[in-house]
């Protein structure tokens, strides 16, 4: 055990030890073992002078209450609890609103879910986020709970505890229970589709070479390097959809087809996009002589996963015979931290941008204006060098360079 461990139990151990008495006071025997060990291991981490902050009482009433709130869970749906706490009725009192959240353990939760409360405007004060292994009936009841693996014979679960800034109108405590539960669909849906996006990103990268195209060979190849680079660990994917092009009153227009959402674009295709993802490229498809068949841009709604901001978009066009662009591939969600890290002379596409850039500007490469010229390019956010095309990102290097 470390030292900041062994301080934590130094500090915790007798107020946790007043916990457990005060649930073997309220609970028969038969009840009480199991309770006591979902309460230790919710209090386990919880920082030592939070824990002070409440009395053994509140601490158990708290546990207790969590602990009957999750005992029906129906397979892969979520329990979502937002309320005032009043000793009363809850068995604790605080002055913050509490959001109980209990649900099948992935990626993101944590983060999805505070992203969630800040969306509506409020301050999350604590989060208390252990993870337990939960043996269930058919019905969602439990059967077992366990805190580690060896004893555990159910599935992890993330069970959450979060207190925020305190909500009195009971309209807001609506909203902010809808939203977290639309979070919630939105992670499992990303999380259970990822691999399956990825997989198409790579069917999609291979069909480049099979499929008409006004691009030449070195531009194809340098497009399906790009997407084999997304795949590989730099790209969280939250959603896909293919679409096609009709024509509608005389207009060519991008239609969704059927059936290939995935992720958080699941659901009707011809409906509206739940996620209201306005549509960025059918306004401004390229026309035959295209010279790329990748579009990078961010679409107009922020992600709802992960991490906030608004979401990358990797569009990737197919062709007819014509040279005319008739499908887009559209891929959603957020380039990661490793692909931002990558100088730009590594990263497909952008290189070739860049290298553009410094043959339009007819510097020479040893030069004190040529070295810092690529210096502007190197250090330029990544957003820009992606989204960027060769004649915007000159002329932002051109203008950093004259100052």
């Amino acid at each position: 055990m470390d030292s900041l461990s062994q301080r934590h139990a130094a500090v915790s151990a007798p107020l946790i030890d007043a916990v457990m008495q005060e649930i073997a006071h309220r609970l028969p025997a038969a009840r009480s073992k199991e309770a006591q060990a979902f309460a230790a291991h919710l209090l386990e981490r919880v920082p030592a002078e939070d824990l002070a902050a409440r009395s053994a009482t509140d601490w158990a009433g708290l546990a207790l209450d969590l602990l009957d709130r999750i005992r029906v869970r129906l397979p892969r749906q979520s329990v979502v609890r937002v309320f005032n706490p009043n000793r009363q009725e809850h068995g604790f009192d605080s002055t913050h609103t509490v959001l109980q959240v209990a649900t099948d353990d992935t990626p993101f939760l944590v983060d999805s879910v505070g992203m969630a409360v800040n969306a509506c405007g409020h301050l999350v004060h604590t989060v208390i986020h252990p993870i337990f292994l939960i043996e269930r009936d058919a019905s969602g009841h439990v059967l077992s709970l366990a805190t580690d693996a060896p004893q555990g014979k159910g599935k992890a679960e993330s069970v959450m505890h979060f207190e925020i800034s305190r909500i009195a109108e009971p309209d807001e405590i609506e909203k902010l229970q809808s939203t977290v539960e639309s979070a919630l669909d939105d992670v499992r849906a990303a999380v259970a589709d990822w691999k399956a996006i990825g997989n198409k990103m790579l069917e999609v990268a291979d069909g480049l070479s099979h499929s008409p195209s006004p691009l030449d060979a070195a531009s194809i190849a340098e497009a399906q390097e790009f997407l084999r680079f997304v795949v590989d660990d730099h790209f969280t994917f939250l959603g896909y959809r293919e679409y096609r092009v009709a024509e509608q009153d005389g207009e060519d227009m991008l239609v969704a087809v059927d059936g290939t959402g995935l992720g958080i674009l699941r659901g009707d295709e011809r409906s509206a996009t739940p996620r209201s993802i306005k549509s960025l490229v059918a306004s401004g498809l390229p026309r035959s002589g295209a010279s790329g068949a990748i579009i990078l841009t961010k679409t107009n709604a922020r992600s709802t996963v992960h991490r906030p901001g608004y979401m990358d978009y990797i569009g990737v066009l197919g062709f007819d015979a014509s040279g005319k662009p008739v499908v887009e591939y559209r891929f959603l969600g957020l380039f990661t931290s490793g692909a931002y890290m990558r100088r730009p002379q590594d990263l497909p596409l952008v290189r070739q941008k860049v290298e553009t850039v410094i043959g339009r500007s007819g510097l020479r490469r040893d030069s004190h204006s040529g070295r810092a010229l690529r210096h502007i390019l190197e250090t330029l956010p990544r957003d820009e060098l992606f989204q960027a095309n060769e004649a915007e990102l000159f002329e932002v290097a051109a203008g950093i360079l004259e100052l």
